[in-house]
């Protein structure tokens, strides 16, 4: 199939419950070959499916824990469960196991085409490659020891540029933005059908919730719910909806429920995962992930069905605050950027490998990427000429959709 008809494959499947979004998607992604990628990880697994294996990968590297989707639009900030503000992996969607090297040479590709401030040419950002992969590389060292990656934040005090300052905003975040996310321009009313499935559907997501983490009957008080228009690429279509619950004494909370497909990474790991890892539920799957790929994790993430379709469930918190990449000015600051983002993603793989009860899954993940990488300078060589020739691809992509869309081809 070409591009194109890849794309329409895809999203028709929200078609008949969320045409709005994906008009918004496709205008989206005329704009700029950025938003295309972000939008596209489907195709971006097609591919891996079929791409000669690295010299730095194994079997044993192929059962990390992936976030499936590493781009820089998905990491941020947020408050851990310690009282911690920390820089970390924001989106867990497509998270699956696979080959370790596919989150990173996503995030490559990522840093080569993410639209900065300073427009910085390309020896630049491939340099940035460089800084991503080595810090990542250097955390996977120190992670082969016992409890270090339990123990590793990044937080305030370890950070610097850009991702120190998306931690500080999330530090000042405060509970009365929370309405204002609510009830702003990109949420709207819901249909009393559609109120009744997701109140309907509460008794179950707080079911799941394991009795340890699970908060008193009240907490969980639906006060209204809205549907959550045009956020993220990769996600629109997908129904996600706001719901505003009692909370306790620190007052309401807001908990964003996600339609939740099949992760694209399966494509090129098909059957890695057995149904019972997620019992069949892709909602659980994503929201065991986010448990496992974090450090102190959202203790109200779940999962629910909503009207029959699979969701995920997790709060949208004032603490939380998206990494704006769009800020970087300079090189340096990039430089910067790129290694925290490489670190955050080597922490999601270490944690995710110790803490995911699964089969598939190897424990010593940390251990078993350090050792298959044999050359440091020959493993940056590779990923860095990867994500060239990748970027180039996507390109291809990107003009054969916008031919495609021209002639007045379908993309929903």
């Amino acid at each position: 199939m070409t591009a194109a008809q890849e794309i329409l494959a895809h999203n028709c499947q929200f078609r008949d419950s969320n045409r709005d979004d994906l008009e918004f998607k496709i205008a989206s992604m005329r704009k700029d070959v950025y938003p295309f990628f972000r939008a596209t990880a489907h195709l971006f697994y097609r591919d891996m499916a079929v791409l000669p294996s690295s010299p730095y990968t194994n079997a044993q590297t192929g059962r990390c824990w992936l976030v499936g989707d590493a781009h820089p639009a998905n990491f941020g900030s947020m408050r851990d469960t310690g009282g911690a503000q920390v820089f970390a992996v924001s989106d867990f969607d497509e998270a699956y196991p696979g080959q370790y090297l596919w989150d990173l040479r996503r995030l490559a590709v990522g840093l080569l085409l993410a639209p900065y401030a300073n427009k910085p040419p390309p020896d630049e950002r491939r340099a940035a490659i460089a800084a991503m992969a080595t810090a990542y590389l250097a955390c996977m060292a120190q992670f082969r020891s016992t409890g270090a990656a339990q123990a590793f934040r990044l937080t305030e005090d370890n950070t610097s540029g850009i991702a120190q300052k998306t931690i500080k905003k999330g530090a000042n975040g405060e509970r009365g933005e929370l309405l204002a996310k609510f009830k702003g321009e990109e949420t709207g009313a819901l249909s009393q059908a559609r109120l009744d499935a997701v109140v309907a559907a509460m008794p179950g997501y707080i079911a799941a919730i394991a009795p340890s983490m699970r908060k008193p009957a009240g907490f969980y008080d639906v006060l209204d719910v809205r549907q959550r228009f045009g956020a993220g690429m990769g996600s629109l279509g997908k129904l996600r909806y706001y719901a505003l619950l009692r909370g306790g004494a620190e007052g309401q909370v807001l908990l964003e429920l996600k339609q939740a497909i099949a992760s694209a990474v399966a494509q090129a790991s098909p059957g890695v995962l057995p149904a019972a890892s997620g019992d069949g539920h892709e909602g659980r799957r994503i929201a065991l992930a986010q448990q496992a790929m974090l450090p102190g994790a959202d203790p109200l993430a779940g999962y629910a069905t909503i009207a029959g379709l699979p969701f995920y469930v997790h709060e949208k918190a004032p603490t939380d605050k998206d990494f704006k990449y769009q800020d970087i000015a300079t090189a340096a600051e990039l430089n910067k950027a790129a290694a925290s983002l490489g670190m955050a993603l080597a922490s999601a793989h270490a944690l995710a490998g110790q803490n995911f009860a699964s089969p598939p899954a190897t424990a010593d993940i940390a251990a078993q990427i350090h050792a298959a990488v044999s050359s440091q300078g020959g493993f940056l060589a590779e990923l860095t000429g990867f994500a060239d020739s990748y970027t180039a691809k996507v390109g291809q992509d990107w003009r054969d959709f916008l031919a495609a869309d021209a002639r007045g081809e379908p993309m929903y």
